[in-house]
């Protein structure tokens, strides 16, 4: 299983492809599955993936060759089984009408019915990945993978016509893999509501410098081992553009920062290291367009060239974190609450909420091991502490701590993690994206992972635990599952806002 998961890797990652192949115009399919709520649009060539190429850059990225490489006849089959049916694209679209689903993957229906089956049956081992069962059903003369509600939303979404995604999407159809965005009517106002403030590290001002300032943004990579990727962006001026410019290049900083920072670089260091990395970009304006084109496969094996490899370990933390989030949410939608530690029927504690979790990170047969009406270290149960899963162990661990975990639940009252009988979704107040659900402790922290044992917050002191792997720094995960590298600098209390879930704060990740 863990082989599909790196195939679900490598399809959600940008891919490129061998030049072999005509280009295709991609609109007209997706058409029929965009409604006026649809945001994006992302589309893999699978019948021209270069797969030595990508899964070289997926070693490198991973750090994991040995996996990779164990993983490389799986992916080869499941590749050649899916063009062998007459598959070539898989595309999703996502927007609000999706939320909180994971989109149906989709790919145009070969004629022959047993082709169509077989494509259905491949694209369904990818899609329970995300430990979700998938269904599958022909909508609009394409086939449609995914949970049952996923597939409900698909089958109900009324198209409508959105130029702006249109030509986003025309502005790809060369490339191998394209991704096109395009915020709706309502899209526009609701960020403007909800989030009416740029971040800092974007450059700080009103978030209508996009809202209103971007007509849509279209990324595309094209064939070759290279990569070559292009990203443009369509403003509504030509003074939007400057500003859409500035914008761009701060994220693009941002990303590399929170990815790629090494332990052993000073500031100065990293900035020139940076500035590198984007001096490989040709960026223009011409009028209201802007265009940055750059090799990324060279750009992304550069950027994890360094003395330790700390930026490469860094990005596999965080690929860990995410996975446990996943798992958490598919709990939640699975339950109605996001798991806890188990319990007798007094109350104590027996085993973590990670043994919860584990049908959901592909263990489900360790679960079933597991003796849930016993503590961890009964004679059962202590046997199975060898056993702990690859996903709960950082890269940054020591050698020797290979029955303990530093992927820990923050404790303490108004946290996550502070309701006995399980936390829902809706009582997070403080919204999704700013209240912590999980952190990476250093190795003093590491706890046996099947021990109903975590981290208790410091009010005062809230990095208190959390140094030790990254050196100036660590890993945080967010409720709405992203993962941010948060500085030890930063301000005790903007901290401490986001670890509480109904603080009523408004958290500042500059400070």
């Amino acid at each position: 299983m863990r082989r599909l998961s790196l195939l679900a890797f490598l399809l959600a990652a940008p891919v490129f492809a061998q030049p072999s192949g005509e280009p295709h115009t991609f609109a007209q399919t997706a058409a029929p599955f965009v409604d006026e709520h649809t945001l994006m649009v992302a589309r893999v060539d699978v019948s021209r993936v270069d797969l030595d190429t990508l899964l070289k850059l997926a070693a490198a990225i991973l750090g994991d060759g040995e996996e990779v490489g164990e993983a490389v006849p799986t992916i080869r089959g499941w590749v050649n089984d899916f063009t062998k049916n007459g598959g070539r694209d898989v595309f999703i679209a996502y927007g609000a009408s999706d939320y909180p689903n994971l989109p149906c993957m989709i790919a145009p229906a070969p004629a022959e019915q047993s082709s169509r089956k077989a494509l259905a049956n491949l694209l369904q081992l990818v899609y329970t990945q995300s430990g979700k069962d998938a269904d599958w059903a022909i909508v609009h003369g394409c086939v449609c993978v995914g949970a049952k509600e996923a597939l409900a939303v698909v089958k109900a979404r009324k198209a409508v016509s959105r130029p702006e995604l249109a030509t986003a999407l025309d502005a790809g159809k060369d490339g191998v893999a394209q991704l096109a965005f395009a915020l709706s009517a309502d899209a526009k106002k609701i960020h403007e509501q909800v989030a009416p403030t740029l971040p800092t590290e974007l450059g700080g001002g009103g978030i209508q410098k996009i809202t209103r300032g971007m007509k849509w943004t279209a990324l595309t990579i094209g064939p070759g081992p290279k990569m070559p990727a292009k990203w443009i962006t369509e403003a509504v001026s030509a003074e939007a553009a400057q500003d859409l410019k500035a914008i761009e290049a701060l994220t693009q900083q941002a990303a590399l920062a929170q990815l790629l920072k090494s332990d052993v670089e000073t500031d100065a260091e990293f900035r020139k290291r940076v500035h590198s990395l984007m001096d490989r970009h040709q960026s223009t304006v011409e009028g209201n367009r802007i265009t940055s084109e750059w090799e990324l496969a060279t750009t992304l094996l550069e950027a994890v060239k360094l003395p330790n490899g700390p930026p490469a370990e860094r990005v596999r933390s965080m690929n860990n974190l995410r996975q446990l989030l996943l798992a958490l949410h598919n709990y939640h939608d699975a339950h109605g609450h996001f798991p806890t530690d188990i319990r007798d029927k007094d109350g104590k504690p027996l085993l973590s909420w990670r043994v919860q979790i584990l049908p959901f990170i592909e263990q489900e047969n360790l679960y079933r091991e597991f003796k849930l009406n016993e503590p961890w270290d009964s004679e059962h149960n202590k046997r199975l502490v060898k056993m702990m899963p690859k996903v709960l162990r950082s890269p940054r661990q020591a050698a020797d701590l290979r029955e303990r975990t530093t992927y820990l639940a923050p404790l303490g009252k108004g946290l996550m993690w502070d309701e006995p009988k399980g936390l829902r979704i809706t009582q997070i107040g403080d919204g999704t994206s700013n209240t912590i659900a999980l952190v990476e402790t250093g190795d003093d922290r590491a706890v046996i992972w099947s021990k109903p044992e975590d981290i208790t917050i410091d009010p005062k002191n809230p990095v208190a635990g959390l140094l030790g792997h990254f050196g100036e720094g660590f890993l945080v995960a967010l409720a709405d599952g992203s993962v941010r590298f948060m500085k030890s600098s930063m301000n005790p209390m903007s901290l401490w806002a986001l670890f509480t879930r109904d603080g009523g704060e408004t958290p500042d990740f500059g400070k």
